[in-house]
């Protein structure tokens, strides 16, 4: 009588797992699982049950696991596609460090739910294409990483103060950058190209941040903790590491700013024209980057004039523009990751053609860009305008 039956309940009937393994053995055709809140802390291997080769779904929200190695004996079900695991405890994939107890789920496994969980650490996230080589759709919302996703609280020290207005949609480019292209879905938001190329930008710049702040002696540690390092390097290029020194504040060098000027191509023509224009004498080839050691006293209007010295232009035809190599959200970001629950199925594998187009057209522009400071003229003093000792400046002519 139970031949045609696709799905079973069994939430909060605090039957152990052997025990719903039992009972689910008698529906030969089932394919969904629910066994929610059953304080269910890890599950046994399953002998001879017919629904392994059936099963597709399974819900195990709001009981105890702490780790995804807990749920190891769901890997040798070949037919598993979405596996639920909101409001649980997990905080790692493995509670030990060595490779063997990592549990490897089937390449057909395309969807899963750790939201609401207690998930703090970024190598939890960069073990998941380990343990589900085939993940197309994850939700992740709601865990303890969105509150600090700075990369410095896990792998150095130095900590770093991110504004809680920020840090959900840092957490998202983070997230999205650790994993590989075959994520197609992050909680319930299609991933556009401009989505990929922008937050693994920004996870660059955020390494070299890192590496930055460390001494050169911890650049393999840290590196060993970007499993993409060199992949995203490949694409995009290795990014400029600039480590400052401890300089003595009584020192002459504590009082100076190095900063590197250069010229973007348009204003490179635009200077040769000027010059032929207004010289009639023999132009100098003109290299595209200047360096200088400048007083953090001097004012805005000397900063421009060693400018135009350096490229022989004149001062009043010189725009700054401080390149902080820092990057800023653009526009607002309306998180989708609270959506109606009920609309997971439909969601969590193949989303709508409709929802696809107003995903593409809503992120089409990208979430982030380069952070750049026009330096305008003023009286203010040069420190007080840039951060650092190093700097860099691009020259545009008016």
């Amino acid at each position: 009588m139970f031949q045609k039956i696709r799905e079973l309940a069994i939430d909060e009937t605090l039957l152990s797992w052997e025990e719903i393994c039992h009972v689910a053995s008698k529906f030969p055709s089932l394919n969904s699982i629910f066994s929610s809140a059953n304080q269910l802390s890890s599950l046994s291997f399953i002998p001879n049950a017919p629904f392994t080769s059936t099963l597709v779904s399974i819900h195990m929200e709001f009981n105890d696991f702490t780790s995804i190695a807990e749920l190891a004996p769901l890997a040798a079900i070949t037919s598993l596609r979405n596996v639920h695991l909101k409001g649980n405890r997990i905080a790692t994939i493995t509670p030990t460090s060595s490779p063997d107890d990592v549990p490897i789920f089937t390449p057909n496994l395309h969807y899963l739910d750790v939201s609401y969980n207690q998930i703090s650490s970024w190598s939890f996230v960069d073990s998941l294409p380990t343990s589900f080589p085939g993940l197309t759709s994850i939700r992740f919302a709601h865990n303890p990483i969105y509150d600090n996703p700075d990369l410095d609280n896990q792998d150095t020290s130095a900590a770093t103060t991110t504004k809680a207005a920020s840090s959900t949609e840092e957490a998202y480019m983070l997230l999205l950058a650790r994993l590989p292209p075959t994520l197609k879905i992050i909680n319930f938001s299609t991933i556009t190209p401009a989505d990929r190329s922008n937050a693994e930008m920004f996870y660059l710049s955020r390494i070299a941040r890192q590496l930055a702040a460390a001494p050169e002696s911890d650049a393999p540690q840290i590196l060993a903790c970007h499993r993409r390092w060199a992949e995203l390097c490949e694409l995009y290029g290795e990014p400029t590491v600039v480590r400052r020194k401890e300089t003595n504040p009584n020192f002459l060098e504590a009082r100076l700013i190095g900063v590197e000027f250069h010229l973007a191509g348009e204003t490179m023509r635009a200077q040769q024209q000027h010059h032929q224009q207004l010289q009639q004498q023999r132009v100098a080839a003109v290299l595209d980057t200047r360096t200088a050691k400048i007083p953090k006293a001097f004012d805005i209007y000397a900063v421009k004039g060693i400018a135009g010295k350096l490229f022989g232009l004149s001062p009043m035809q010189v725009k700054l523009i401080w390149e902080t190599g820092e990057w800023d959200p653009v526009a607002g970001f309306d998180e989708e990751e609270d959506g109606d629950d009920s609309e997971e199925e439909e969601d969590e594998e193949e989303p709508a053609e409709e929802n696809q187009a107003q995903s593409q057209a809503g992120k089409g522009t990208g979430r982030w860009v380069k952070r750049e400071t026009e330096l305008k003229d003023s009286p203010r003093q040069f420190g007080y305008c840039v951060d650092g000792l190093e700097v860099k400046i691009r020259v545009e002519i008016i």
